[in-house]
């Protein structure tokens, strides 16, 4: 029994120390969707990977959320509801809810439908099948500065353009605190003296694109200045691919309370 205990802890410790590695180079791997059987070689770099020509997602978006009843009994706030909050959202707005909220409206948004179509089968080999587990989210608005902890993190916006902003886990020395929720790129020396050695990119995606983003980067995103006629607030969802260890980092995280 002993034995058996300590080939589970060396097991453990062998796969958080695999987990903990990441690369922190600037560089965006890109491809067309027609090209992801051949996915896995990128992937394997573990570096931010664009896919364009994605199936195109009908669910979540604003006309959806008001039309179909199964949102309106879902709440962001004490007193209100998901509908009412998207009803009256602008591009510039701020998502107001947190992953366990994102994860309830992805339940009714049918995410896990499409992805089971198209994007699970690009990420989750069968030998993987019940070591990769899918966690689904829905977003509306910006989003503040946050860190992947899944294996791989697919965002794609379904309505509007978004500028998404990703830095590398060594760029948190500089970054203010608490740095939860900022945006980078309105940062400045009375956040942090080290605004000037904070270093970003921005990628913009529209709908038809995703961005997967490996573990242990800093992400966040705007509506993009390039959609200066939006007037509707942009919609995206995330999926997350989790390993036991990830989902374990995830939970205990204190970032995400």
């Amino acid at each position: 029994m002993l034995e058996f205990i300590l080939i589970i802890a060396i097991c453990f410790l062998i796969l958080t120390f695999f987990y903990k590695q990441a690369l922190c180079e600037f560089r965006i791997n890109q491809m067309e969707w027609a090209q992801r059987e051949h996915s896995s070689d990128l992937l394997h770099e573990k570096v931010p990977l664009v896919i364009r020509s994605i199936p195109s997602a009908t669910f979540w978006t604003r006309d959806d959320v008001l039309q179909r009843p199964c949102f309106s009994t879902i709440p962001v706030f004490q007193d209100s509801r998901l509908t009412d909050w998207i009803a009256t959202a602008t591009p510039e707005s701020i998502c107001p809810w947190k992953h366990t909220q994102a994860e309830t409206i992805a339940s009714a948004s049918g995410i896990s439908i499409w992805a089971k179509q198209y994007m699970n089968p690009v990420i989750i080999h069968p030998f993987l099948r019940y070591w990769l587990t899918p966690r689904y989210h829905c977003w509306a608005g910006a989003r503040g500065l946050h860190k992947t902890f899944a294996t791989w993190t697919c965002l794609f916006p379904v309505e509007g353009e978004l500028a998404v902003t990703i830095m590398p886990e060594t760029m948190e020395n500089f970054l203010p605190v608490p740095w939860v929720g900022c945006f980078p790129n309105q940062l400045t020396k009375k956040d942090t003296p080290f605004v000037a050695d904070l270093k970003y990119m921005d990628v913009i995606l529209r709908p038809g694109t995703c961005l997967f983003m490996p573990a242990h980067w800093f992400v966040s995103w705007t509506t993009s200045q390039r959609d200066g006629g939006a007037k509707k607030v942009p919609m995206a969802c995330t999926i997350s691919y989790h390993t036991p260890i990830s989902s374990l980092a995830f939970t205990a995280s204190p970032y995400n309370k």
